[in-house]
């Protein structure tokens, strides 16, 4: 898999103007591109599979998606994604004791159910997965070069622990005091700060035999840095997580890292999102404090996309609450995109009265020029996706302001001239370009989502009977209008509030009208 990825980005040519935050330096810094390489690798931390995921888990991975789509979307650049899968851990087996079943086969049910709800919230799968007890072999040897080079040590137990006195730039990610070596700490680890690399096992305990030391089986940050040497090699472009791996995991893969590759620095951009927070608690979403929401109960309740919205709404680095006001303000900003392109689609299709100003047009394209510059320089600072979709829908006011406020001629033929409806088309389609690019699956045409949306397949009888309905309301309408009979205006207001009811929403333009599916109902 990895080589037919290579092989598609070997001749894409790397250019960039991005800049990125360093948590090292504290300040953003230039993206940095090897010259003579090919593709930019992007290792991302993925879960023990012990139990569901959840929307903490969530928001890591869709902004990290997000930051991914815009990195190859805007600005091209040749990305080869990775993700572990950590699939043996004290926490694996306990549960696997508690629930009385393989430690094994509990793993694989996590971890296929993972897969899905990454799946179903539109996050794109890494173009490889890696398994840690699928790499055992490669990691006792990355633990034994370490042993051999002096950083890490035996203790009595057989355990093998490394010994962050000897590397010099320990506490590069966040500021450590390494307490001195203990007279009480013989036989055991030497430092406070010290950490595993490979734990002896315990009797019952799933075991891998190593012939320098004792049967055991990895420690947590051993593995990562394995897999992600396995597959990049001495030096990574990405490697991202949420926040609170930056210590003491990602810090421990780049000291053991260095020290294996005989390198200053492992990884050149460590990328970490911010902690999601239920709405009124400041505790992080932690099963260990038992306020979780499961990935499952979130879908039940919003859409993907409503969800990725309100990710897209806050910087990737910032805290993100969750809640229902959280989540009505993402998913009111879903609909007024969704209502744009409802008004677009009627205005583009004759069903709302054209302007024929040169004015408009220019008004248009101007605006339309100046947003993709200011949206450009939003993702070009460390992805601001927040202020990127405010600029997007202010965009798509102006629009609206202007298709909205023109009346058909009292004659009820068009004006001779040229039309804006060009200069909306490209407008709208720019616009849904941009959020497309996001993630945003349900504006996509060319997504499954879309398509059911909009009625393909086995939903077509469903269009096509709403359309009659919609079309007959019209004509009921049209006579309400001509006679100025209240009781046909009552029969269009109840069509409509009954359609409506069913998550069809209708919107009239003049004499004529328009439908649409609204945003998070089923189709």
């Amino acid at each position: 898999m990895f080589l037919r990825v290579f092989r598609k980005y070997s001749t894409a040519k790397l250019t960039h103007d991005l800049r990125l935050y360093d948590g090292r330096l504290k300040e953003k810094v230039p993206l940095q591109i090897h010259p003579s390489k090919p593709y930019l690798s992007f290792y991302t931390c993925g879960p023990t599979v012990y139990d569901s995921a959840h929307i903490g888990h969530a928001s890591c991975y869709v902004r990290l998606d997000i930051v991914q789509r815009i990195l190859r979307h805007h600005f091209h650049l040749p990305l080869v994604t990775a993700m572990n899968i950590t699939d043996i851990d004290d926490k694996i087996i306990a549960r696997a004791l508690e629930q009385q079943v393989d430690w094994q086969q509990l793993a694989r049910r996590y971890e296929d159910e993972f897969w899905s709800d990454l799946q179903r919230l539109n996050v794109r799968a890494p173009d490889v997965k890696l398994r840690v007890t699928d790499h055992i072999p490669e990691i006792v040897r990355f633990v034994q070069t370490l042993v051999e080079k002096g950083f890490a040590y035996s203790t009595a137990d057989g355990s093998v622990y490394f010994e962050t006195a000897k590397y010099e730039r320990y506490g590069k990610l966040q500021k450590v005091i390494i307490e001195p070596e203990s007279n009480a700490s013989k036989g055991h680890k030497r430092h406070q700060s010290d950490f595993a690399l490979w734990k002896a096992s315990k009797p019952g305990e799933p075991f891998w035999t190593a012939q320098a030391f004792a049967q055991g089986r990895p420690g947590w940050h051993i593995e990562c840095s394995t897999l992600a040497s396995h597959l990049f090699g001495r030096t990574i472009d990405f490697h991202a997580g949420g926040l609170d791996l930056r210590f003491p995991h990602h810090e421990n893969e780049e000291t053991q890292s260095c020290c294996y590759h005989d390198v200053p620095d492992w990884v050149t951009h460590w990328l970490h999102t911010g902690q999601l927070h239920l709405e009124g608690q400041t505790h992080k979403m932690s099963k260990s404090l038992k306020n979780t929401v499961s990935i499952a109960e979130l879908l039940g309740a919003y859409s993907a996309d409503e969800f990725r919205m309100l990710c897209l709404l806050s910087h990737y680095r910032s805290a993100i609450e969750y809640g229902p006001e959280a989540m009505g303000t993402a998913r009111n900003v879903l609909r007024k995109f969704a209502s744009f392109f409802s008004d677009a689609k009627a205005y583009i299709d004759g069903l709302k009265p054209a302007a024929y100003d040169a004015a408009s047009t220019e008004s248009l394209l101007g605006k339309l020029s100046e947003t993709r510059t200011t949206v450009k320089e939003f993702l070009k600072n460390d992805f601001n996706t927040a202020n990127s979709v405010l600029a997007l829908g202010e965009l798509a006011s102006n629009v609206q302001r202007i298709i909205n406020s023109h009346e058909p001629s009292a004659s009820g033929v068009s004006l001779i001239g040229s039309s804006n409806v060009g200069a909306v088309l490209v407008v709208t389609e720019y616009i849904r370009e941009e959020l497309v690019s996001y993630g945003v699956q349900s504006l996509d045409k060319q997504s499954p989502q879309h398509s059911r949306q909009m009625g393909n397949d086995a939903n077509q009888s469903l269009e096509q009977l709403i359309e009659a309905m919609v079309a007959t309301r019209s004509e009921i309408r049209l006579q309400a209008i001509e006679t100025k009979n209240p009781q046909l205006f009552k029969v269009c207001d109840l069509l409509r509030d009954r359609l409506k009811l069913a998550n069809v929403e209708v919107k009239d333009h003049g004499k004529t009208s328009s439908w649409n599916f609204r945003e998070g109902s089923a189709k």
